[in-house]
């Protein structure tokens, strides 16, 4: 085939630049140069490297409060205001710390099978302090009574890969075992020496001593169930097998832990500022919680890392007159996950009303070569639609196509791997694979979208994660360069919100209504695809369902076009948001009625069917959400049961 010529090879590069915009008009290139230069992921990096010492598994761990002593200081040191640890909400659990742990093989040979020293993980939450020597008995998943059918557990240790909590109710406080051995099977497969984060009930029956649950690794878990194992004893003659079962072997452990209980503790949270000139009651907060077990490097330290980084950077080029202080506050969380913030707006709920958005990082410094991982990004849920998501969109599609590698790019001649590259100095050279999905909670930013707060959120949250909870979080997988291009899309975002006024919003109203007509076809286009690919006698339920994914989303869409007015903008806007929103529901009509084509086309009917709701439809659309009357009212319902954190 002949060569393509260079002017055609040229063209098509220009082409694919246009059809994939590098740019954002939410930043300017003078502000991505800006932001780009100063912002460091080495520097976030090496904050990492310090908070992976604590172990602060909860609230009132000793060191979740010398972690947060350690964050102030920095955030200090980084030149945010008004830095003070909030230390007087409420904790609606235990606190507990470790202080020490071993676990041991006494017999039949005499080695250390776990420690805390070596890995902090090695002992679950809430174990109880003692000294215990007992038989290990495998118990399999442990959860079930059949699972101790013809086994003695009482007075002796369990071996098992089930959820440590369930094995204690039926084990220990059941069946009078001393404690638990537990082993990853879950992950054990691909990460055969990854040691999980477990816990126990924080609230074991009134009448029960606490217990203990060491975590130890898939292989060394499978080395002790195969020794504890019958087998076929062997023949005279080497390679055959002799009659009958060898009884497996007899392995006494001997356990000890010292641990700390505190009762009715405070849990604290780091708040500093950039105060900004003249707007006080719509602050940009940006948050990221510092709960989590020992490592932890990505979930969450890479995202209290990055909080960290941003303040210094933004401080920085405030000072230096790079960038000019911005008219609404930016405010800096660094939270007991989702708790904290909850007991915050419980004792203050006027500070509802003082916050614009929230920005929240929950892993954001995945390298993401391993384990295939990928940054997503949550847009708010439907029920909260906001200008925020098209921000958001905006500039992190504007990072993640200019650090992406495109063949077009690379046969018009670019020497560079990447258009608008951010790359850290001792990170990796990696591509920025991020995508903006569907609201998820899990994390801070649910508290802020929560009916009862009523603040648009929304978090970046890195997924698969196969290190996650377990010994395997720590630096080694770590990327600064992916911790740079976070803190890029966080900073760029706060800065451009903290700073839009009046003027300013008819380019993010322009942005909104493109953003309004890109979901109602979106949703045109899939009510098209249940439509096609329904089975013939499910055409009536895909249609309907269709219609009511082209209504919500043209409902959506005119709700995003009048969330801009927050920003109170001066005419024509006003009137031009009313024209559009008309213009969305005139959309939705015409769209219904192409989708009515459609039916027709396929089922060669010239009537619609009549669309009724069913019986469990009309049951379920009779319900009326209860709402609480205050936040403080809502935790005191929602903490009435307690609920067992699940097992990895």
């Amino acid at each position: 085939m002949p060569s393509t010529p260079r002017f055609l090879m040229l063209c098509a590069g220009l082409l694919s630049t246009a059809a994939f915009a590098q740019e954002s008009p939410f930043v300017s290139p003078e502000l991505f140069r800006t932001l780009s230069s100063e912002i460091s992921g080495d520097i976030a990096y090496d904050h990492v490297r310090h908070l992976t010492l604590y172990h602060s598994p909860n609230a009132g761990s000793r060191g979740f409060r010398d972690k947060n002593r350690w964050i102030a200081e920095k955030a200090r040191e980084a030149g945010l205001e008004e830095v003070r640890i909030i230390d007087d909400l409420n904790y609606r659990e235990v606190g507990w710390s470790a202080l020490s742990a071993e676990l041991w093989i006494v017999t039949p040979d005499n080695r250390r099978l776990a420690s805390y020293d070596e890995a902090a993980v090695a002992i679950a939450d809430y174990s109880g302090g003692g000294a215990w020597e007992g038989e290990l008995v495998d118990v399999g998943d442990g959860t079930r009574d059949d699972h101790y059918e013809g086994k003695d557990v009482k007075g002796k240790i369990v071996l098992t890969s089930g959820p440590p909590a369930a094995v204690a109710e039926q084990a220990v406080y059941q069946r009078g075992a001393l404690g638990i051995v537990y082993y990853n099977a879950a992950r054990g497969i691909d990460h055969p020496d990854q040691v999980a984060w477990i816990q126990l009930n924080p609230h074991p029956p009134k009448d029960k001593p606490r217990t203990f649950a060491f975590s130890i690794s898939y292989r060394a878990g499978m080395e002790l169930k195969q020794r504890l194992a019958a087998r076929l004893a062997p023949a005279a003659v080497p390679g055959s097998f002799g009659e009958g079962l060898r009884p497996g072997e007899k392995i006494v452990l001997r356990a000890k832990v010292s641990s700390e209980f505190t009762e009715d503790p405070k849990q604290w949270m780091v708040e500093g500022w950039i105060r900004g000139t003249k707007i006080h009651d719509q602050a940009i907060v940006l948050t990221a919680h510092t709960q989590e077990e020992k490592f932890s490097a990505n979930d969450d330290n890479s995202g209290c890392a990055n909080l960290l980084e941003i303040g210094r950077g933004l401080v920085t080029l405030v000072r230096e007159g790079r960038l000019p202080r911005p008219a609404r506050d930016i405010r800096f969380w660094w939270a007991n996950e989702i708790s904290s913030e909850y007991e915050y707006f419980a004792m203050h709920p006027e500070e509802r009303r003082k916050i614009l958005v929230n920005l929240n990082q929950d892993m954001v410094g995945a390298r993401q070569s391993l384990g295939s991982r990928i940054q997503h990004i949550t847009r708010t849920p439907d029920s909260r639609p906001s200008y925020l998501n098209e921000v958001i969109e905006s500039i992190a599609t504007m990072v993640m196509r200019g650090n992406s590698a495109y063949l077009a790019a690379g046969q018009s001649g670019s020497r560079l791997p990447y258009s608008l590259p951010i790359l850290s100095r001792f990170g990796t050279r990696e591509r920025y694979g991020m995508e903006l999905i569907p609201f998820f909670t899990s994390s801070d930013h649910m508290v802020f979208n929560d009916s009862i707060i009523g603040i648009p959120a929304v978090t970046f949250t890195n997924w698969p994660d196969d290190f996650i909870h377990s010994s395997d979080d720590d630096l080694w997988q770590v990327d600064p360069t992916q911790m740079q291009r976070n803190a890029f899309v966080v900073a760029a975002a706060a800065v451009y919100l903290a700073s839009l006024g009046p003027p300013e919003a008819p380019a993010l109203a322009a942005q909104v209504h493109a953003g309004a007509r890109r979901t109602l076809s979106g949703a045109f286009a899939r009510a098209t695809e249940l439509l096609l690919s329904a089975a013939p006698p499910e055409r009536v339920s895909a249609f309907r369902d269709g219609l009511n994914l082209i209504d919500q989303a043209a409902r959506r869409a005119a709700a995003t076009l009048d969330s801009v007015r927050i920003f109170e903008p001066g005419p024509p806007l006003p009137a031009r948001l009313d024209e559009w929103s008309n213009a969305l529901a005139a959309a939705g009509v015409s769209l219904r009625a192409s989708l009515a084509d459609h039916y027709r086309l396929l089922t060669g009917q010239t009537e619609l069917p009549a669309l009724q709701l069913s019986e469990e439809e009309k049951r379920m659309a009779s319900k009326v959400p209860e709402v609480a009357a205050s936040v403080a009212e809502y935790l005191e319902k929602r903490n009435s049961v307690r609920v067992s954190d699940p097992p990895l």
